[in-house]
């Protein structure tokens, strides 16, 4: 453990990692409750653990495929940056991966990565509105394909989601989906009426004495210079370095690939001869509502929800041992990783703060 001149890590570091831990410890608590439950119900209490997983050839490929999934999610953020017209280098936001993965995992909705993430790359120089423009699109490229394919996939195929979905809920995805696809496009193009309404929010806090003439003008143009800022690393986006925002587009498609390839690699191994198509189909349904989770990193309902639609595909005795797998090479291994990328990052920023002082 590192430790400060004193020889005792910083307070502010400690206090911080505390309730890091606090919330992984929730998140994992939540997380074996729900791996329970499906070796329970959906298992029958029993599991097989092939001998295949014990093999070099099995190690070294579900490493290989480790990397390039984690490689793949740094390279989409990095050439996100690089289209709004950054550099930041990529060891660096290789680390934010991690901070993402940690973070977004113990936090409610998964919204605190994204945050954190903008936070230390304000701290390489990178203004706040284009840095949360750059983590938006990153998030926006990857939710386009989630909210396009999982109503087509629905739709499409209802006999393998029948016993799940009422024909109400079909329509409410669809909804839901148009609902998102609109929001980001009134960021993109209507950033004036979100200007509007921030400026009618505050000014009714205003009225009502919350807050006072000059903090409500202070906020709105603290906010308006971010909006524009904002919406400005969207313009560039699009309009600025073509050639980086081609290669976000392509690096978001392989990131997605890899991380649904899991499932298509454990199932191959457990024997199974199912066609890649079908687990994909499985795989976007169960990531689309992970976003809507209200847990830490969409505990619960990510084991759960995967447990139910690949018990369809799986022997009982499999279920258990390939959603622990799936989650355990996605997830968990990324937040063991970030948890101390993070510890490590937050004592540079104390030692900084020091130095400056």
């Amino acid at each position: 453990m590192i430790k400060g001149e004193s020889g005792k890590t910083p307070a502010g570091v400690s206090k911080r990692i505390s309730g890091y831990l606090g919330l992984t410890a929730l998140f994992f608590a939540i997380s074996l409750v729900t791996l329970y439950f499906v070796h329970r119900f959906f298992s029958g209490g029993t599991i097989r653990i092939p001998e295949e997983f014990f093999s070099l050839p099995v190690f070294a490929g579900l490493f290989v495929l480790l990397v390039l999934y984690f490689l793949m999610d740094g390279l989409r953020l990095y050439s996100v940056i690089r289209a709004v017209g950054f550099r930041i280098s990529f060891a660096y936001i290789l680390r934010l991966v991690f901070v993402n993965i940690f973070i977004s995992n113990v936090t409610p909705l998964a919204i605190g990565g994204g945050f954190m993430q903008v936070f230390f790359m304000c701290r390489k120089g990178m203004p706040a509105g284009e840095a949360t423009a750059a983590t938006s699109i990153r998030t926006l490229l990857a939710a386009l394909v989630l909210f396009i394919l999982t109503p087509i996939i629905i739709w499409f195929e209802p006999q393998e989601f029948s016993m799940f979905f009422h024909p109400n809920i079909l329509y409410a995805i669809t909804v839901i989906s148009c609902l998102y696809l609109a929001f980001f496009w009134v960021v993109l193009f209507r950033i004036r009426l979100i200007k509007f309404l921030i400026f009618h929010v505050l000014y009714g806090l205003h009225t009502v004495k919350i807050l006072s003439r000059k903090r409500f003008r202070s906020a709105f143009v603290k906010i308006s210079r971010e909006l524009r800022s904002f919406s400005g690393g969207f313009i560039r986006f699009f309009q600025g370095s073509p050639g980086w925002a081609a290669l976000s587009v392509l690096f978001t498609a392989l990131f997605l690939l890899l991380l649904f390839s899991f499932s298509i690699v454990l199932i191959r191994i457990l024997g199974y001869s199912i066609p890649a198509l079908t687990i994909l189909a499985f795989q976007v349904v169960v990531t689309f509502f992970m976003y809507f989770a209200p847990t830490p990193g969409a505990a619960g309902i990510a084991e759960g929800g995967y447990g139910l639609l690949f018990a369809q595909l799986v022997r009982q005795n499999d279920i258990t041992m390939l959603t622990l797998l799936w989650r355990f090479l996605t997830i968990y291994i990324g937040v063991f990783i970030g948890i101390l990328i993070i510890y490590l990052e937050l004592y540079r920023g104390e030692k900084e703060k020091k130095h400056e002082t």
